[in-house]
């Protein structure tokens, strides 16, 4: 008799932990993919999708640089964080198009860095191709519907 009760009980634990191993993969499966910034393969990256003209004018010194100040800048901002969960997963932060450019042109002229603005484009242009291809660029937000936003009246 006391077979049947260790050999059901047995049963009933190994039933438990099925199921909850079950649960917690499947939250994890539905959880989006953190993606994760490396900042040498950024490098190795952007400077490879450099044009020509561009690459035979900086080094990859330059183009590390230009990375760094734009990653302060997104830190600055609430957008980087360096490998701790976020703090609001479901804030929306909308950065201008030309404020983390002019930011990293100001870091370029404050420092002194032998590049022209030309060149900092570009090195930001190819980073933005970094961010698609390690997913962390989604895609477009749509905003309300013609009409929802208006106060007047």
């Amino acid at each position: 008799m006391a077979w049947i009760l260790i050999t059901f009980a047995s049963l009933l634990v190994f039933v438990l932990a099925a199921v909850a191993v079950g649960r917690v993969s499947l939250q994890l499966a539905q959880r989006a993919r953190r993606s994760v910034y490396d900042l040498d393969e950024a490098v190795q990256f952007v400077a490879d999708a450099l044009p020509f003209e561009v690459s035979s004018q900086i080094s990859y010194d330059d183009v590390r640089q230009i990375l760094l100040w734009h990653v302060e800048y997104l830190q600055a901002k609430g957008v980087a964080d360096y490998g701790s969960e976020p703090a609001e997963p479901e804030r929306l932060v909308v950065v201008p198009d030309h404020e983390p450019v002019a930011y990293v042109l100001g870091r370029v002229s404050e420092h002194g860095l032998d590049v022209s603005d030309e060149d900092v484009l570009a090195v930001l242009d190819a980073e933005t191709e970094y961010y698609r291809a390690i997913g962390a660029i989604g895609g477009p937000v749509s905003g309300p519907p013609e009409g929802d936003g208006d106060q007047s009246g």
